[in-house]
């Protein structure tokens, strides 16, 4: 009785001749390649622009830990939309507007745990509208964790070629961050990178889960949900806001260099302003709401009391700089005649108002954009007298 093999002559020649063929093609490359005076590394790098993706329809509810993390965040699904350029919904109200602005930010300006019609930057835009009669679109490029490099990046190949009369950016928490912890706003290495202006893009042969993402979202999504849901069940619950975005860097103690932070931030805050005005864009400049009072509620001393433990920087010297960074977005606007909207003062430090250290109940939201409106109103004046 023949065998496999025996049966199947014209299929094992097949193969062998594909082996060969592959053997062939490896050792021409490899000839090539040593007769060559040129190498070719394979290395491949690319910008990161970070932003929600474009024509994203979905619901962000908060997590366990985000819940845990708050005291006046309600518990349910918000709608997150974007348009064609990754813009949150509502944005493009007019196809020909009198006035368009953009705000530009992290999760503060995202505000993606308040219903989409009470979002500040959709709400300031319908409150100038009814303000001054005027047809206004804003647009909310907010993402979460974004510190303001990021920002440049979406304002320079973004934002630039929508040609708006105003961009608004709204930095400071994010910012001191990564500026505390990884000491520059270039580093690789910070949060395993995914904050990184720069990616490396890796050869891959043959990757399952990029074809899982792109061909079953919906069940690629459900698996990471479980896997996160897995992490949290297996870790320690922790008390502090920051250990969850700095995992990593646990039990490192930071010297905090008041003056080094500063010039890193200030020169970012004026790189915005002078890119701006550059393309003829009007730039605003505005503070960061927040709950760091020199009394503390019991929730926010909670939230940064890993600060101390883990990195010996206490609540008092943490308010101190994030208060020095919004001073900073003051006296960088009023040094270059540039509007700075202070929503620092605007926003009461009470839970009401904000639900963890620095993110926007609805009333917070609505309060911020009734004091943006308020801020430019003299520029909407201007705008009126000209078109007049």
């Amino acid at each position: 009785m023949k065998n496999w093999f025996e049966r199947n002559p014209g299929k094992i020649f097949l193969v062998f001749l594909c082996l060969l063929l592959l053997a062939g093609v490896w050792i021409t490359e490899k000839v090539l390649a040593w007769k060559s005076d040129t190498y070719h590394s394979g290395i491949a790098r690319v910008i990161r622009l970070r932003e929600v993706q474009p024509r994203f329809f979905g619901k962000f509810a908060p997590t366990e830990d985000e819940m845990r993390m708050s005291d006046t965040l309600v518990n349910k699904g918000y709608r997150v939309r974007t348009d064609a350029d990754g813009f949150i919904e509502p944005a493009r109200i007019h196809d020909r507007p009198d006035l368009s602005l953009v705000f530009l930010g992290g999760s503060t300006t995202a505000c993606y745990y308040v219903d989409e019609e009470e979002r500040f930057p959709y709400l300031a835009g319908r409150l100038l509208e009814k303000e001054a009669g005027l047809k206004v679109n804003s647009y909310n490029s907010g993402v979460g964790g974004n510190f303001s490099l990021h920002s440049l990046d979406i304002l320079l190949n973004k934002v630039m070629p929508m040609q708006p009369d105003l961009a608004v950016m709204m930095h400071n928490i994010n910012d001191l961050t990564v500026l505390m912890f990884a000491r520059s706003y270039w580093d690789q290495d910070f949060k395993k990178g995914n904050t990184s202006p720069i990616v490396v893009l890796k050869k891959r042969y043959f990757d399952f889960r990029l074809l899982v993402e792109d061909y079953l979202p919906h069940l690629y999504n459900a698996s990471k949900e479980l896997e996160k849901k897995v992490r949290r069940a297996l870790r320690p619950k922790k008390a502090a806001v920051q250990e969850d975005e700095l995992r990593d860097l646990r039990g490192k103690k930071i010297v905090i260099d008041k003056d080094r932070l500063l010039e890193e931030f200030n020169m970012n805050l004026q790189l915005f302003i002078n890119m701006c005005r550059a393309r003829k864009i009007t730039p605003v400049l505005m503070t960061m709401a927040n709950r760091l009072k020199d009394n503390p509620d019991p929730l926010i001393v909670q939230l940064t009391q890993g600060l101390e433990k883990d990195h010996g920087i206490t609540y008092r010297q943490y308010k101190e700089i994030f208060d020095l960074f919004n001073q900073a977005i003051r006296r960088t606007a009023a040094n270059n005649g540039v509007l700075a909207i202070d929503l620092a003062r605007a926003v009461p430090q009470e839970r009401e108002y904000i639900y963890d250290l620095v993110h926007f109940t609805k009333r917070g939201s609505q309060l911020a954009a009734a004091a943006i409106k308020e801020g430019l109103k003299p520029h909407l004046a201007s705008l009126s007298a000209g078109r007049n």
